[in-house]
């Protein structure tokens, strides 16, 4: 598997194997193993919370489920999920913009540009189907490199676990009902 190719089917179907938004963290964990713990994305809040695969991060509700993948793609080597297996599979980078856009004409993605609040230097590219998001630097490359792809939810149905549930190992815990760390 390549990076191209694994990017180009994160394009036409929102996943990278058992990671996409709405998915539940336990869910991804049983297949995948645990995720590394990233960190908070509040100083003053538990959740959300930040996971990761490699270099595919993920944003997760209070509630476990996914509601944003954020693959980063601007190093030279690109660490995703091995479908079928609990290993990440080591994938050069970085990628052109040429080349992104020809994996996704190939998988049949049509794309339209971003130009609302898009910071000076950057190009992003959606895929119309799934809404996946291409983010590419445009600044001092003679072509522009993709930076990262990204896929996120704006709205789910949300239900936290119980404030007496036990560790999930998530951290199930309330903020009321276990003192922040």
């Amino acid at each position: 598997m390549t990076a191209l190719r694994t990017l180009a089917e994160f394009g036409s179907t929102a996943a990278i194997g058992p990671l996409h938004c709405g998915a539940t963290l336990n869910e991804i964990a049983a297949t995948l193993g645990p995720p590394w713990d990233i960190g908070r994305v509040s100083k003053k809040r538990r959740w959300p919370h930040l996971f990761s695969y490699g270099d595919a991060e993920l944003c997760v509700c209070r509630c476990r489920r996914v509601t944003l993948i954020s693959v980063q793609t601007w190093r030279d080597t690109i660490e995703l999920p091995d479908p079928g297996t609990t290993t990440l599979a080591t994938l050069a980078g970085p990628l052109t913009h040429t080349q992104i856009t020809a994996e996704l004409d190939a998988v049949g993605c049509r794309l339209s540009p971003l130009t609302l609040h898009q910071p000076h230097g950057q190009l992003a590219l959606q895929v119309e189907a799934t809404g996946v998001t291409f983010t590419f630097r445009t600044e001092a490359v003679s072509e522009p490199v993709l930076e990262s792809a990204g896929h996120w939810i704006g709205s789910h149905d949300c239900t936290p676990p119980a404030t007496d549930a036990p560790d999930d190992g998530f951290g199930a815990w309330s903020n009321r009902a276990r003192p922040i760390d």
